[in-house]
């Protein structure tokens, strides 16, 4: 699964906008508490979170994946 998460410092009205205008593929939501931000150490935007089967976190990139490395990811954590 994909989500996409809007954390407390960036603008909600800009997130919707985002979502709309590129017709965003996947569920997005808000962290309007900070707890997710918090929970995984996210600092900058946009930040990838990589889930195994299990729940758990296996990697982090900070920064714009490209397609090619982001279905690379995706595809590993799938087998």
């Amino acid at each position: 699964m994909i989500l996409g998460i809007n954390v407390t410092w960036d603008r909600e009205q800009l997130a919707r906008l985002f979502v709309d205008v590129y017709k965003v593929p996947y569920l997005a939501g808000r962290d309007g508490t900070g707890t997710i931000g918090e929970l995984y150490g996210i600092e900058a935007t946009p930040t990838s979170l990589f889930v195994d089967k299990a729940g758990r976190l296996v990697d982090l990139e900070v920064g714009e994946l490209g397609e090619a490395d982001f279905t690379k990811r995706i595809e590993s954590l799938l087998k």
